[in-house]
């Protein structure tokens, strides 16, 4: 008797004359028939989720009231393989062909292996009204079949129902079916090379060998251009000497996204783009440099094509019929379902919300919108970035980020209780005191910030990293235990703005009686799954998680402060980083960068992620941060001399809201969150400017978390109130005793001699009367579903302008940076010859 989990003798021989591709299908035949027994429920979940969320988009967009109608439709396959070819084909002369009779197929017995309750068979129904919790029983495909065939839908909506009909189909486990074809044969390792690698943890806080190349072949690029950018002639510049420049780009939906366009098209129109080694990105603008990178745009992409695709591929909701055409359709279905339906039949592995989310987006992000360009598999893969970086190095290097929510598991329960007592509380000291006990518990928490570069993916806080391409691996004391295709872009793409699926939630609220016209048990199914784990996350974590398998599992060598039980976790819990700081400084203050340009689009104030920024430095003894570069206490309209303003969420409604239902509904859901953090920022305006806080002991380093503590606000009478910012504000910092502001209004190389430190460029979002009269950019809210090709201009030009701007104060900024970094080296090449003896030096006894 074999081992559970072992394979039957025809796939364990080893015949000396076979070759090894015979035997690596083998292998791949064996996994995917253990898959199909083991995953078969996650992935109806994934493929219904889809369905269902395409029904929102479908049904908010078509209202009429009109009478319903009935299918008899069902799908699903038997045991026996003439049947299922006899059921397939019934399905499809049903589908095509209208005018014929339907062939229904006879519905049969579960599989002997699939455990199906008492009530499951006397209810058919169990699943459509359970939520996620199906996924922890199993229940035959044939039962499924069964219930959404009794579905009765309205009769506008007979187009949608075969369209779901067909999508559930390529879900089966049937031969000829997409999720056979995608799990069950063995991988084209033309697209999928890593399926032959085998992944190990590296430990360490060193930059990894390939980014360190990358470096070398990119600061070789960059010195003509920078050169050129300079006003001096090549041979004047060392390569050692040019500045290490990055873009930190924040997160803001969509409007970030075009943001970040804009910008890099300033950036690229002025040569600062040529000159920059780091881009990086949180939420709404990772988006924007993962279309970039993945080759949709091409290989060498200019950033006008970049611009237009997404102006045009976003004037669409993912939540419409061409969605769910693109996920029912070759090519694009097996495109964008393959990330799912691979992550589905991982061991262990669990789809989620944010996953179905992350494939969503990426139907509008990833797909070309030039109908000639063929959809490539390629396009979503992080590691195939490299392409753009290994021999040109021709853009800099991209970085992704994304958080953790660290919560010990003895301190989940409490806190859960805490905040539902809070909730309840009738008076203001019981609140009070409350409000004191959930600090206290959250204090135990920490975050851990992630970063996928290309190259690898890790966290600084573990000391810990992987290669890009086994991300979504398990792992086990530090060595891969299988070999999988690499995590696709479509469910990166719903981690880094995973914050959006409580918009989902939050939007499902708002179109209930729109909804209510569906089918009752697809409705209720729905609901389900919509807002099951809505009050569980909401307990402890403000942006919902997605589960990754633990690639720091049993393993030791961890960095020291490191939480406790992390290595003994099966799933990593990856969530939007906005969550905790809204800005991408984290990744590039560990890689030593001279200046980092900060794109904010953020609605929300800076002081808090400012301070949390300032926190790590202090934590990791880097001495170079800006001391007290904080928020100001107000923002100067940069038309209008001596005129302060502060950014309102929204000036009124868009003038399409009031055609559209629909849109008002999204709006008001916007006003909603955005006025949270408007109210948050007029807070911290009123604290005025916070000093640098005292370093801590190492022992309050380990038990400290990222989460900002409370500081003592600063002496007024010693302490001026921060003068309000314009278009581009500039800090630097110093590593000795400068008294100095590191606040820098003139930059001139005299007044900036004794700052050695990083140098902090900081761009907002404001509104520009002289480029775009009466816009104000956050009209485009944060939680669109779509832009029209208007608003995006509007965005993309507003972020060009604004860089353009402050491109002159960035260039002399630089050129300060250079004359700084030359004259360090020149220093060190003196003393090290003046260490040495001179040639003529005679040794005397």
């Amino acid at each position: 008797m074999r081992p559970s989990g072992a394979a039957p003798r025809a796939f364990r021989i080893r015949h000396p004359g076979v070759d090894f591709p015979k035997r690596h299908a083998w292998n791949w035949a064996w996994k995917a028939h253990l898959a199909r027994r083991r995953f078969a429920n996650a992935l109806l979940f994934s493929a219904v989720g889809v369905s269902a969320l395409a029904v929102v988009g479908y049904q908010v967009g078509n209202r009429e009231e009109v009478g319903h109608g009935r299918s008899d439709m069902r799908m699903g396959f038997s045991s026996d393989k003439s049947q299922q070819e006899e059921q397939k084909a019934g399905f499809w002369d049903g589908l095509m062909k209208k005018n014929e009779k339907e062939k229904k197929p006879a519905v049969h017995e579960p599989h002997p292996d699939v455990v199906v309750s008492e009530e499951a068979r006397k209810d058919n129904t169990t699943f459509v009204s359970s939520g996620l919790s199906f996924l922890r029983s199993s229940l035959p495909i044939d039962t499924i079949t069964s219930v959404t065939s009794s579905w009765t839908w309205p009769s506008s909506l007979t187009n949608l129902q075969s369209r779901v009909s067909a999508l559930m189909l390529e879900y089966s486990l049937g031969p000829g079916s997409l999720y056979d074809e995608v799990v069950n044969a063995p991988p084209d390792l033309s697209v999928n090379p890593e399926c032959e690698w085998d992944a190990t943890v590296r430990l360490g806080n060193e930059l990894c060998l390939p980014e360190r190349a990358y470096l070398r072949q990119r600061k070789r690029r960059m010195r003509a251009a920078f050169a050129r950018l300079m006003g001096v002639q090549e041979w004047e510049v060392h390569e050692d000497d040019i500045p290490i420049v990055a873009l930190a780009c924040s997160g803001g939906g969509f409007r970030a996204m075009f943001n970040t366009a804009g910008s890099l098209l300033a950036a690229q129109k002025t040569g600062l783009l040529d000159v920059t080694t780091y881009l990086s990105g949180i939420s709404g603008s990772c988006w924007a440099i993962a279309t970039l990178y993945s080759g949709v745009v091409g290989d060498a992409p200019a950033m006008e094509r970049l611009i237009d695709h997404l102006e045009d591929r976003i004037q669409t909701s993912y939540l419409q019929m061409d969605t769910l055409d693109l996920l029912t359709t070759p090519p694009t279905n097996k495109y964008l379902l393959s990330g799912l339906m691979r992550k589905a039949s991982a061991p262990g592995a669990e789809v989620s919300l944010v996953d179905i989310y992350g494939t969503l987006i990426s139907s509008r992000l990833f797909v070309p919108s030039d109908k000639e360009t063929p959809v490539d598999p390629r396009f979503l893969s992080l590691h195939r970035f490299r392409r753009l970086l290994d021999s040109a190095a021709s853009l800099p290097l991209p970085i992704l980020c994304a958080v953790m929510h660290d919560i010990p598991p003895a301190a989940e329960k409490p806190l859960k209780e805490v905040k539902k007592d809070k909730q309840a509380a009738v008076d203001e000291e019981m609140e009070s005191r409350l409000e004191k006990a959930e600090g206290a518990i959250e204090s135990l928490s920490s975050w851990l910030w992630f970063e996928w570069s290309p190259y690898e993916v890790g966290c600084d806080e573990l000391g810990a990293w992987i290669p890009s391409w086994s991300l979504g691996r398990r792992f086990d004391q530090g060595k891969s235990l299988e070999r999988r295709p690499e995590l696709s872009l479509t469910i990166l793409s719903g981690i880094v703005s995973s914050a959006f699926c409580a918009t989902l939630q939050d939007y499902f609220k708002e179109i209930q009686p729109i909804l209510r016209t569906l089918p009752g048990s697809l409705y209720e199914w729905l609901s389900d799954v919509v807002s099951e784990r809505k009050e569980d996350m909401a307990a402890t974590h403000a942006v919902m998680p997605t589960e990754l398998p633990n690639f720091v599992r049993n393993l030791d060598g961890l960095r020291q402060g490191s939480p406790m039980d992390i290595t003994k976790r099966e799933t990593l819990g990856l969530m939007d980083a906005g969550a905790l700081i809204n800005v991408p400084y984290y990744p590039l203050l560990r890689r030593n960068v001279d200046c980092i340009i900060a794109l904010d689009a953020s609605v929300d104030s800076q002081d808090l992620h400012f301070q949390r920024t300032e926190e790590y430095a202090l934590r990791h003894g880097l001495k170079t941060w800006p001391k007290g570069a904080s928020w100001p206490t107000a923002v100067m309209d940069p038309n209008e001399d001596g005129t302060a303003m502060t950014a309102k969420p929204d000036s009124g409604p868009a003038p399409e809201d009031a055609a559209s239902p629909e849109a008002a509904a999204g709006r008001r859901l916007a006003e909603r969150q955005e006025s949270e953090l408007a109210g948050q920022a007029a807070q911290q305006e009123e604290a005025g400017s916070r000093d640098i806080p005292s370093r801590p002991s190492r022992a309050e380093n380990e038990a400290s978390s990222l989460s900002t503590p409370a500081m003592e606000a600063p002496d007024m009478s010693k302490s001026a109130i921060p003068r309000p910012i314009t278009g581009c504000t500039v800090w630097i910092g110093s590593t000795g005793d400068d008294d100095t502001s590191s606040r820098v209004d003139e930059i001139n190389e005299e007044s900036l001699a004794n700052k050695d430190g990083i140098g902090v460029v900081y761009i907002p979002q404001l509104a520009n009367e002289r480029v775009l009269p009466g816009f104000n950019p956050f009209s485009v809210s944060t939680f669109r579903f779509e832009l029209s090709k208007e608003e995006s201009e509007k965005v993309v030009k507003l972020g060009e302008a604004n860089f353009e701007e402050g491109s002159e104060k960035i260039v002399n900024l630089l050129r300060i940076m250079w004359h700084r970094k030359r004259k360090a080296r020149l220093r060190r090449i003196l003393l090290h010859r003046l260490s040495k003896p001179l040639p003529h030096t005679t040794q005397w006894d």
